[in-house]
């Protein structure tokens, strides 16, 4: 067979069967020779692009999980003052300390904040949600039950 190169076929499909260029070769086709080098530069190209595209879309993942969550902050920000204005009136945040714990690691008040939310964000201490807020708190110290 005549010499020839890979990106004259890129386009054109098979020489040999015909299959076009999207489609898999016919299963008698015995495809066009290459030396056993041609495969391992494939393979070297194939990964070397492979690894190219994961970072970029890593990168790409990452810088996007980010943005998410400023925008859900910034969406959510009311709820999350709420939520700290109700520990602050229920003497759970009473500290500078506290308070710096509660905005460094607002995951370990997420107990407080399911229950706070269950009962549909109570801040008035004259309602009963609020009282019952106050129960689940003195109830719970904080630990699952």
């Amino acid at each position: 067979m005549d010499d020839f190169s890979l990106e004259d076929y890129m386009d054109s499909g098979c020489p040999v069967c015909g299959a076009e260029p999207n489609e898999d070769c016919d299963s008698e086709c015995a495809g066009i020779p290459v030396a056993p080098s041609m495969y391992s530069m494939v393979e070297e190209q194939m990964s070397y692009v492979a690894h190219k595209v994961s970072r970029q879309i890593m990168r790409q993942f990452r810088n996007k999980i980010l943005t998410e969550k400023v925008q859900d902050i910034a969406e959510h920000w009311g709820d999350y003052i709420g939520f700290a204005e109700a520990l602050v009136e229920a003497d759970t945040l009473e500290s500078r300390e506290d308070v710096l714990n509660f905005i460094k690691n607002p995951n370990d008040y997420l107990r407080y904040f399911v229950i706070w939310n269950e009962l549909g964000k109570p801040t008035n201490p004259k309602r009963e949600t609020w009282t019952m807020f106050m129960e689940a708190i003195r109830n719970t110290n904080g630990k699952q039950t």
